[in-house]
């Protein structure tokens, strides 16, 4: 099969070295947001200056440099699924990136799980594609510990409630079959997304620290799927992912200083 043909050579014909250079001043803590109203909130409360873009073929995707909560941070919009998304770490790297953290939306596999509250994830079911150009072929990859830590730090210190568990991450929104959902439960899984497995590869692969963290806004289960909060695309909750965004990065910072020492 295509997916078992992993090849751990770490040249490859294009590399992202090739194709970014070192930005001066591009911040260490680089934060992937996947929600336009979160993205300009954020851009409405502490301004930012455009420091790079990514290149696209339907459009410049565009980081900004944030000051806030004691740090700088960069910010910016991945696309959806794991390949526009993966590429935005390898694409910082490059250009001075070394903290990882995204969030967005994903929907709960469990009814018990309450739209609105934020799910930490642990490991990623590898239901996607990109994943396996990074890694050997496995059912899942484990997220970081330290950096799933430092998020879990970052959310506690916070004071905000949250779920942990396995998620699942596939390509294909439209083909979450009640079979498919139900065999993903049986393995543990607590919520799905399109991008987790494949972002936690890539980061894997390079050696950089990366955590995610979601909002939960529909429910998929035995009953079928209740939208939710979908709709929503994170509105109201602007402050408390971003603080909490900010403070992982912060934390993972201080891991990598420690580890120093």
């Amino acid at each position: 099969m295509l997916c078992s043909e992993f090849d751990p050579e770490r040249r490859a014909i294009i590399n992202p070295e090739d194709c970014y250079q070192p930005v001066e001043g591009f911040p260490e803590i680089c934060i992937g947001i996947f929600s336009k109203p979160i993205m300009e909130w954020i851009l409405e409360t502490y301004g930012g200056e455009e420091v790079s873009h990514f290149g696209c073929c339907i459009g410049a995707i565009p980081v900004y440099k944030i000051k806030a909560h004691g740090t700088e941070a960069a910010v910016f919009m991945p696309l959806v699924g794991g390949p526009g998304a993966a590429t935005t770490i390898e694409e910082c790297i490059p250009q001075g990136g070394k903290y990882f953290v995204y969030f967005g939306a994903a929907g709960v596999l469990q009814k018990g799980v309450s739209h609105g509250k934020l799910l930490l994830p642990t490991a990623a079911v590898r239901d996607e594609g990109l994943s396996y150009h990074y890694l050997p072929p496995a059912d899942e990859v484990e997220l970081d510990p330290l950096s799933v830590s430092a998020c879990r730090e970052a959310l506690e210190s916070l004071g905000v409630p949250y779920v942990q568990g396995k998620t699942w991450t596939t390509d294909a929104f439209y083909r979450e079959t009640r079979q498919k959902a139900a065999r993903r439960r049986e393995q543990g899984c607590v919520f799905v997304e399109m991008e987790c497995a494949s972002l936690a590869a890539v980061a894997q692969f390079r050696g950089v620290p990366f955590a995610e963290f979601f909002y939960a806004t529909d429910t998929v289960d035995d009953a079928g799927w209740d939208s939710g909060v979908l709709h929503e695309k994170g509105r109201g909750l602007e402050d408390v992912c971003f603080r909490a965004a900010v403070e992982t990065g912060k934390n993972m910072a201080a891991q990598a200083a420690r580890g120093k020492d």
